[in-house]
């Protein structure tokens, strides 16, 4: 969602209604009424927030696999989207309890042959003029290496650009992306954190700086981590001014779990906060402010 648009993305992953109503009869898992169905591509549906309108330019892509958003912002006409994404949709139908209960060796072997989500950056052109010549790169924003391409009257295809470097791929995919909401969601930014997937969980936290493609990374053996939260210094006058929480736990150690702080500038850390109690290692966080 960006200040005047909300972007609705129809990935090919299809649901197979006959085996929805016969999935819990058969014992079957959910997933399995669920099929990757790469030639219909990726579409986006824009919808105008203000009146509900929707865009008649059809906006599409190659076939592509994402659960979450990082952010969407509007520039000078374009509608940017950063989003964490694979090439595989088959993905989701691989993390199942039989798999998990692989040996060490066995799931490890298993993970990383898996399609891993990665941040991408799609343009589209909001003022799209259909006179254009055909295959012309409409996306003039100095900054953005993404395309689209008028292929006919009315539909855009778009390329993505890559919002990483090699660097990023020694700690695996990433998901769980995080920014500094309350000052830039649907605006320009530059930094957003995120769980890295070196090993079946998460098992390292980055810092991406999306205008130089620089990564921030901590990361120790054995510690898994929670999806980081940015929380805003007082008086913050840089976007980056705060820190990082995220609650990690220590699976084979009792009493183990801490409520990790970075410097998220820095990417240092500045303490942890210990309970005398074991948590579950989750997933998703919010910071509440209760002073």
């Amino acid at each position: 969602m960006s200040e005047n648009y909300r972007v609705f993305i129809e990935q090919p992953i299809k649901m197979d209604l006959l085996k929805f109503m016969l999935y819990k009869i058969q014992g079957k898992s959910f997933h399995r009424i669920m099929s990757w169905q790469p030639q219909y591509g990726t579409v986006f549906h824009l919808v105008n927030r203000h009146t509900g309108e929707v865009s008649d330019v059809k906006y599409r892509a190659a076939a592509m696999f994402t659960l979450h958003q990082i952010n969407a912002f509007e520039e000078n006409g374009f509608l940017v989207m950063d989003m964490c994404c694979g090439d595989n949709g088959e993905v989701i139908g691989d993390f199942t309890l039989e798999n998990l209960r692989r040996g060490s060796g066995d799931i490890d072997k298993f993970y990383n042959s898996l399609c891993r989500n990665l941040p991408r950056r799609y343009v589209l052109p909001l003022n799209v003029d259909r006179q254009a010549p055909l295959d012309e790169n409409l996306v003039t924003l100095h900054h953005c290496k993404a395309t689209a391409k008028m292929i006919k009257p009315g539909e855009v295809y778009m390329t993505h650009e890559e919002l990483h470097d090699a660097e990023l791929l020694q700690y695996g995919g990433l998901e769980f992306p995080q920014i500094n909401y309350e000052e830039y969601n649907g605006r320009p930014y530059r930094f957003f954190y995120s769980c890295g997937f070196g090993h079946v969980f998460a098992d390292s936290l980055l810092k991406m700086d999306v205008h130089t493609k620089e990564l921030k990374v901590w990361r120790h053996p054995g510690l898994y981590p929670s999806e980081p939260v940015f929380v805003a210094s007082p008086n913050a006058a840089e976007e980056d001014d705060g820190v990082v929480l995220s609650v990690i736990v220590t699976p084979r150690k009792e009493k183990s779990t801490f409520l990790l702080v970075l410097d998220a500038k820095t990417f240092t850390e500045l303490g942890r906060a210990e309970v005398p109690v074991d948590i579950p290692c989750g997933t998703h966080g919010v910071f509440s402010n209760t002073c």
